[in-house]
């Protein structure tokens, strides 16, 4: 009976010291694990729980529901301890408690811990398949919040997040890229506790940052700490990412606003930009990867001025549309992203300019920085106070002068500090962008006095030493200061006379270049369309005029000419520019003798490549229908075809008088790679657009064909070879891609299921633009049409009138995204307004045709359906319809983010990488690793370098039993083609 009322008292006890936590937390759970007893104490209660079991072993009796608490905190601790596989939690328990734990006990010690859960709001299990399938260590193990098991595994986690630039505030962040990195685990324990959202979340929290507050208990995480610590590697992850958290937010502190700049014209504002922070290398890092912008790029807020984030914070400038009035948080991100919490957005807001209303101008007197009360002004400088009047948005400016006497003394008050007189001293250099005295490293700093000859200097209160110059008739001091900020000064002068600068390291800006893919490009490339362009810039210049020449032997030259919309931009061998030399190379014999190609970014740079004939060493003999292989291994291959009507790889020697595919039987790679199309007479009537005539046979989801179907490995070896064979004229061509569009269409059928293929099959690619995807939108909703718009029924002029209402919508709205964060009913009026003047267009077209028009139009639209339209545009592009087949959501969260024409192989592999999840989990090696996903990408993106891994038949075939990752890679690689605008017969979008 004694050992009755200690258990009551112990249970009182921990009843009110549970009651006390709940009372806190509001709906937050309260977990057993939380009693806040040291070690003697649990032992105390086990001893007691142990004698109070010998008289119930099966918790049958009335006396647990008085004193069942106890009872659920040495269960709890048993289930801390648990380690899953081999230390079972049931034989532990009976261990600990003496008791046989058969199915009574088990049913009755849930039925405990749900009375815990009643009254004491203790935490009860989730909805997980591990939680239904273990329904009673459930309860003990949820308990326990952070058991033993999963220690190791969250430290790991929280190092590599922390390393990838995750920051710990960016909650959502944070937690999407757990739960990717736990998806990849063999054991589903640590994926399940990553769906506590709000406990995941204090837990990661408080491990990164041990001294900061929550509303778990601190002795609690005081002891997963040291729990943590007898484990070596998990002390050592965890240590890395406290470090790298610590070092980061100390850096991030020292982040500098950007500033307001005027441009000038005759001394008067021309426009207001907005110039970036010159950061130090290392902090610019830390800048970019707490901001998390998919694609390293930001912008201004009233327009699509876009440049690279790191251009930006190297001083670099956006330029606004209107000077007044001063936008508040002009900077946006531009990856459509907006983020509420945490350090991204704190970073950001660090970034924002303040308003200004005094400029002070540049030395070069073509811009004006912005300045405020308390920074001191050199004399000699003129100072413009803007004031704002009128409502359409004028600016007038009043000009300072800091050597005049009235403006001194009007500045002053105004908080400004006029220094007395110009220093003797100059300081010269390598100027950085955004600021006189800030001087770029690797080039010598400058330093002299006015009328003092071989001065000596003081640069951080040490004696210079340094070589003498002299230039212009004065003498100067050429020193190598370290990057950071330093004071010069005379070894005898005042205080006057001296000087801070700031050396900073050069910015590491993209330079102007064009660049041409793949490695070694050759002529077959660019008939083939492989060949792609690449152009970049410092800025990301718009509407760049771009000028192709191509220049072959005894050939006249090709001119095309078109528009890059912005830099740094990709050309891939579909885009229009491409596609139309493509058609104009038809028939010349380049691929004998090679050729020129000139590639000019009007008023930027020009650069010419040698593109040299294809250096076959098979090669095919029209007469005998073999080919012949130079060099030591000379002799004759025989040939395997295929046809139009029946593209795959067929007999050897067929010679059908039809268009077909000829390549040599020898080894893969060679083979695949050293195809011919060659066109008969007859090919000549085929009609074009007929698909019917290209035959497969059914479709078998096995990595080899036999008699029922066609395997995996003979459709991709067929879609390869067609690709890459070399076609002699433009109906050969043609031919090509209408083959591979089917044999595409196949195997995307059998890596990622019939029904994504149809969803595929139906994509309009004229969405795919933002403001395509906007008129679709708009006409959905009748915003475009109706009783009060003219009834369009020529197909032509409906044409017409879709471009012309895809350009005056662009031009309404030249940012979607910037729209919706600045909407205002105005808005919806420019957008009636810009249909009322695409309709206006087409009717002064028909017109000036002679045909009679429509009268002019008038119309009006709901505001909120305008914003429902731009609103669904915005997430057209992204292929929503996928979301359903890409699963888990964790990995849909993170394929859908980027910015893809951005992305190179390699970083479309980590992405992938690192939201992979194995259809199947087991121990050991994954089914897909790096590898089978690189190779499965390069199917849809990359074929020739397919084919040269030694492996690929098998890479491709395992992508069979993993629909999932089938579909995350084709989601990806479609992502990127129309990025690119890598699109089926040269379409744009």
């Amino acid at each position: 009976m004694h050992g009755a009322n200690v258990l009551t008292d112990q249970h009182q006890a921990l009843a009110e010291h549970f009651l006390d936590l709940a009372q806190t937390r509001g709906q937050l759970p309260v977990f057993a694990i939380e009693h806040g007893l040291d070690d003697p104490a649990v032992e105390e209660l086990r001893k007691a729980v142990s004698r109070q079991i010998e008289e119930d072993p099966q918790l049958a009796g009335a006396a647990w529901a008085w004193n069942y608490l106890p009872l659920l905190v040495i269960a709890t601790e048993v289930g801390y301890r648990y380690r899953g596989t081999g230390t079972d939690f049931w034989p532990v328990l009976s261990q600990e408690l003496g008791v046989e734990t058969g199915p009574a006990f088990r049913s009755g010690l849930s039925r405990l811990f749900e009375l815990g859960h009643n009254k004491l709001r203790l935490a009860r299990p989730g909805d997980s398949p591990w939680e239904r399938h273990f329904p009673h260590i459930s309860w003990p193990i949820g308990n326990s919040l952070v058991p033993l098991e999963i220690q190791p595994q969250l430290t790991d986690a929280l190092r590599r997040a922390v390393r990838a630039g995750v920051s710990a505030d960016d909650t959502d962040r944070l937690l999407d890229y757990l739960r990717a990195l736990a998806a990849g685990h063999a054991s589903r324990r640590f994926e399940n506790w990553l769906l506590q959202r709000d406990v995941a979340l204090e837990v990661m929290r408080r491990l990164l940052a041990p001294a900061s507050e929550g509303w778990l208990s601190g002795s609690l995480l005081a002891r997963v700490d040291r729990d943590i610590r007898k484990d070596w590697r998990a002390l050592r992850a965890i240590t890395e990412a406290r470090k790298t958290v610590a070092r980061r937010t100390a850096r991030l502190t020292q982040i500098t606003a950007s500033r307001y700049v005027l441009a000038l014209r005759d001394d008067e504002p021309k426009h207001l930009g907005i110039r970036g922070p010159t950061l130090p290398a290392q902090l610019r890092d830390e800048v970019i990867a707490a901001l998390g912008i998919h694609g390293d790029r930001i912008r201004a807020v009233d327009g699509i001025h876009v440049i690279s984030l790191r251009a930006f914070l190297a001083g670099g400038e956006i330029v606004l549309k209107n000077i007044a009035p001063f936008p508040m948080s002009p900077l946006r991100r531009d990856d459509a992203v907006d983020l509420d919490e945490g350090i991204a957005k704190t970073t950001l807001e660090r970034l924002q300019p303040l308003e200004p209303e005094y400029f002070a101008v540049e030395p070069n007197g073509l811009a004006a920085h912005a300045v405020f009360p308390g920074e001191k002004l050199q004399p000699d400088t003129r100072i413009l106070q803007l004031i704002h009047a009128g409502e359409d948005d004028n600016v007038e400016t009043r000009t300072l002068e800091t050597s005049n006497p009235s403006d001194i003394e009007f500045l002053r008050r105004r908080g400004f500090v006029i220094a007395d007189r110009v220093s003797t001293l100059r300081v010269a250099g390598l100027p950085a962008p955004g600021a006189s005295t800030r001087f770029i490293d690797d080039f010598p700093v400058l330093v002299s006095q006015r009328g003092v000859a071989d001065a000596v200097f003081l640069l951080d209160g040490a004696v210079t030493s340094g070589d003498l110059l002299s230039i212009g008739g004065a003498d100067w001091k050429a020193i190598r200061p370290v990057v950071g900020l330093h004071l010069i000064e005379p070894a005898e002068g005042r205080e006057l006379d001296r000087l801070e600068f700031e050396v900073v390291e050069p910015p590491d800006i993209e330079p102007a270049m064009v660049k041409l893919l793949p490695a070694n490009v050759n002529v077959s490339d660019l008939e083939t369309g492989r060949l792609e362009i690449r152009v970049t810039a410092p800025l990301a210049l718009e509407a760049v005029p771009i000028r192709i020449r191509v220049v072959s032997p005894n050939e006249p030259a090709l001119v095309v000419q078109g528009v890059i919309d912005r830099l740094p931009a990709r050309l891939t061998g579909r885009s229009p520019v491409l596609h139309e030399i493509q058609t104009k190379l038809a028939g010349q014999r380049a691929n004998e003798t090679g050729l020129r190609l000139h590639v000019e970014a009007e008023g930027l740079l020009e650069k010419v490549f040698l593109l040299p004939p294809v250096r076959r060493e098979i090669r095919y003999d029209g007469e005998t229908g073999e080919w012949t292989r130079g060099g030591e291994d000379a002799g004759a291959i025989p040939s395997i075809t295929a046809t139009v009507v029946a593209p795959l790889l067929g007999a050897a020697g067929d010679r059908s008088p039809g268009t077909r595919l000829v390549l040599p039987d020898a080894a893969d790679h060679e083979a695949l790679t050293a195809g011919l199309i060659l066109s008969g007479s007859e090919s000549t009537r085929l009609v074009l657009g007929d698909r019917r005539r290209v035959s497969l046979p059914a479709l078998l989801r096995e990595p080899t064909s036999n008699e029922d179907g066609v395997g995996i490995i003979e459709l991709a070896r067929a879609n390869v070879a067609w690709q890459l064979a070399e076609a002699n004229d433009l109906l050969g061509t043609w031919q090509r891609w209408s083959v591979v569009e089917e044999l595409e269409a196949a195997l995307i059928e059998q890596l990622c299921g019939a029904r994504w293929r149809r969803l595929e099959a139906g994509i309009d690619h004229s969405i795919l633009s933002p403001h395509g995807a906007l008129l679709r939108c708009a006409d959905a909703l009748g915003l475009v049409s109706g009783e009060d718009l003219p009834n369009i029924e020529t197909a032509h002029d409906k044409e017409f009138l879709r471009e012309r209402l895809t350009v005056r919508l662009r031009e309404a709205v030249p940012d979607i995204s910037e729209a919706l964060l600045q909407w205002t009913e105005d808005l919806a009026g420019e957008l009636d307004l810009a249909v009322i003047e695409a309709y206006e267009d087409l009717r002064q077209k028909l017109e000036a045709d002679g045909i009679e028009a429509f009268d002019e139009v008038d119309m009006a639209r709901p505001a909120n359906s305008w914003r429902d339209a731009l609103e669904r545009s915005r997430e057209i592009p992204l292929f929503p319809m996928f979301r359903p087949f890409i699963l888990p959501e964790a990995r849909w969260l993170a394929l859908v983010k980027p910015s893809y024409s951005e992305l190179t192989e390699d970083d479309l592999v980590d992405l992938l990488d690192s939201t992979h999840v194995d259809a199947s989990r087991r121990p050991g090696l994954r089914w897909l690793g790096r590898s089978e996903i690189r190779t499965m990408l390069q199917l849809w993106l990359s074929p020739k370098a397919m084919v040269e891994t030694e492996d690929w038949r098998e890479f491709v075939a395992k992508g069979l039993s993993d629909i999932r990752t089938s579909r995350a890679v084709r989601y990806v690689a479609l992502r990127r083609k129309f990025a690119l605008g890598d699109l089926p017969n040269g379409t744009t979008v």
